[in-house]
């Protein structure tokens, strides 16, 4: 088993792509719920408390992008032919980008969690109206 780190790496790329796509598509939803809220209601200023929670789910969608262009980068890295190389080619450079995209999607995913749970927070609360 020459290229056991090369397989860790990948299936951890195609781990945080999957979780990217269903973030991805959680913040579509989220995106739905708040234009309904701004069709239904006709409370004064609720289109600019709508903007604030849809700037923050854009901004993630963006770092989400960003994410995905990185991890295929490193794929790319992983892989000769589509084949994943063997351990000894892997490099302190890759092993680094991995680390790092590890710690960027960590974080990123923890900003989505709080996006989504204060959305979610804003949305019970125009139910209540």
């Amino acid at each position: 088993m020459p290229n056991i780190k090369a397989e860790y790496y990948s299936d951890e790329l195609l781990d945080w792509n999957d979780s990217i796509d269903f973030n991805n598509d959680e913040m579509d939803l989220l995106t739905q719920r708040l234009t309904e809220v701004i069709r239904r209601d006709s409370i004064v200023d609720i289109a600019a408390k709508v903007e604030v929670h849809q700037a923050r789910i854009n901004g993630l969608l963006h770092k989400f992008q960003k994410l995905q262009f990185e991890i295929e980068q490193q794929e790319a890295a992983l892989t000769i032919d589509d084949v994943l190389v063997e351990d000894t080619l892997i490099n302190t450079e890759t092993e680094k980008r991995q680390a790092l995209l590890r710690s960027n999607m960590q974080a990123t995913e923890k900003e989505y969690i709080d996006v989504k749970f204060g959305c979610y927070h804003f949305l019970s609360g125009m139910l209540k109206k």
